[in-house]
């Protein structure tokens, strides 16, 4: 499975040094090498980060552990692919404007009833509430269970 880290702080807070230790499970001391992604907000903005690569062989981990960013939340996910291949779309977490609001979604584990999905049969889509397939603003780029779930909890 993959993992996750996540910092929620009542003052800016510098991630660094923990990230630092969290980008060496991905692929160096730990199976997790199918890609790698953050997410910081700052103030109403959201800056992210991803890349297929290992996080702990990745040029662009190495400028995140150099780059002095202050956050009161961030969130990061090295991916040891369970669905989907370990290309770019399929790197956590994902991210979607809604209501001007920037939201980000990592997800651990497997959702079975959204791992049969398939951009060729949009009615087959698992739906949450009275969504209509219809109605769907949000689509999953990749072919993750968990992104189509987070475009689900968006939909509805």
């Amino acid at each position: 499975m993959c993992q996750l880290l996540g910092i929620n702080s009542a003052a800016p807070t510098d991630f660094r040094l923990t990230f630092r230790g969290f980008c060496r499970r991905g692929g160096c001391t730990d199976i997790h090498a199918h890609g790698w992604g953050l997410a910081i907000y700052k103030g109403r903005r959201l800056r992210t980060f991803l890349d297929p690569k290992p996080c702990c062989s990745s040029p662009i981990a190495g400028f995140v552990e150099q780059y002095p960013v202050l956050t009161y939340n961030m969130m990061a996910h090295i991916r040891y692919a369970t669905q989907g291949s370990a290309t770019l779309e399929n790197v956590h977490p994902f991210h979607r404007e809604l209501w001007g609001v920037n939201w980000c979604f990592a997800h651990n584990g497997s959702v079975p009833e959204f791992s049969t999905f398939s951009k060729n049969k949009p009615d087959e889509h698992p739906l949450l509430g009275l969504t209509k397939c219809e109605e769907m603003s949000y689509h999953a780029v990749g072919d993750t269970d968990s992104e189509a779930v987070f475009c689900t909890i968006l939909n509805v």
